[in-house]
């Protein structure tokens, strides 16, 4: 009987009343960050069994290989249409 009259003393103290809910609280936030965390993982591994992470990585590769090719095209063109510098342009009135 001692045991429950000194548990039923700590659990009417103004400390213990005040921390419970925050005690409480952390512990579902700890769960729910649990939770979403395996969720997470679970949809990760879901995506590397499919493999299209892989396949995004190839698509990425290839696009990148002709933006390359564009840029190319386009320092060209620039190249082209600017025709002559203004050096070359003065250089030809003297």
């Amino acid at each position: 009987m001692a045991v429950n009259g000194t548990i039923m003393a700590v659990s009417e103290h103004s400390l213990v009343k005040a921390s419970v809910p925050f005690v409480v609280a952390a512990i579902l936030g700890f769960c729910s960050f649990l939770f979403t965390s395996v969720m997470s993982l679970e949809q990760q591994v879901k995506l590397l069994n499919e493999g299209t992470v892989h396949n995004l990585e190839e698509k990425v590769d290839g696009l990148a290989d002709r933006i390359d090719e564009m840029n190319k095209t386009l320092t060209d063109l620039r190249v082209s249409l600017g025709g002559m510098d203004r050096r070359d342009r003065r250089d030809q009135h003297q």
